[in-house]
């Protein structure tokens, strides 16, 4: 695939927005068990879905070799010390803008409704994770706490979809991509942490459970507002101008 000057422009935007993150705290942002919320993430996925799959893994390994360099020389609590190691903090990134592409492509070749299927099937899982991990740890009342975030959650997911089904086909499209790019480096550099025996699968299944969903949700808001703002697509009901 032969990039053009507008895909090379892109890679370097979004590229020098990653760098900018990681030399911020808005790139990572302290959370729990030494770890942080990231929306790193975000550039790879834009880049992926606007310029498509080269784009977004060359954005990537920028946000992996950034995420090493921070990790190395400043790290930002105790847990910053497993991304000295290129296996976890570079070789899974290089998969979300993949991942956001395809789904991407997927979607708006798929349509609303399996499009719905598929989101709809995402959130569920990750709620229904987040409602077991409460459920099963030793906190009082635990399972209590497990069955209310359980159908809580649901009931979101419900609210999530209802309001999905009357967005605009592009606003959806870009929404799971954001999600899937999301989940992807989620799963992929947690499961290395684990592979790598840094952490044990209980801890690793709790930090995604608890930060998948804020990740998420701010992946696909900005992902949504600056593609639809760099492409200068309205999402009005029953149709777009691009």
């Amino acid at each position: 695939m032969k990039l053009t000057t507008r895909d090379i422009a892109v890679a370097g935007v979004m590229s020098a927005i990653s760098v900018l993150l990681a030399a911020t705290p808005l790139g990572f942002i302290p959370f729990i068990a030494g770890t942080s919320i990231t929306i790193m993430q975000i550039p790879v996925i834009i880049g992926a879905v606007v310029s498509g799959p080269i784009v977004g893994t060359i954005i990537a390994l920028v946000f992996g070799i950034s995420s090493l360099i921070i990790a190395a020389v400043a790290p930002k609590g105790p847990g910053d010390v497993f991304f000295t190691d290129p296996l976890v903090s570079i070789l899974p990134r290089i998969f979300i803008g993949v991942a956001a592409w395809g789904v991407y492509r997927l979607v708006r070749a798929a349509g609303r409704t399996w499009a719905l299927v598929l989101g709809g099937l995402i959130l569920a899982v990750v709620v229904l994770a987040l409602a077991y991990i409460v459920g099963t740890s030793d906190l009082p009342l635990a399972l209590a706490w497990g069955l209310a975030v359980g159908v809580l959650g649901l009931g979101l997911v419900a609210l999530v979809l209802y309001r999905a089904a009357r967005a605009h086909p592009e606003e959806l499209a870009l929404s799971l991509a954001a999600v899937a790019g999301t989940l992807t480096n989620t799963i992929l550099v947690l499961g290395m942490l684990v592979l790598r025996g840094y952490i044990p699968g209980d801890l690793a299944l709790a930090v995604g459970a608890a930060n998948s969903p804020p990740e998420m949700i701010a992946a696909a808001l900005i992902t949504v507002a600056v593609v639809a703002t760099w492409q200068q697509v309205s999402f009005r009901t029953g149709g777009s101008s691009v």
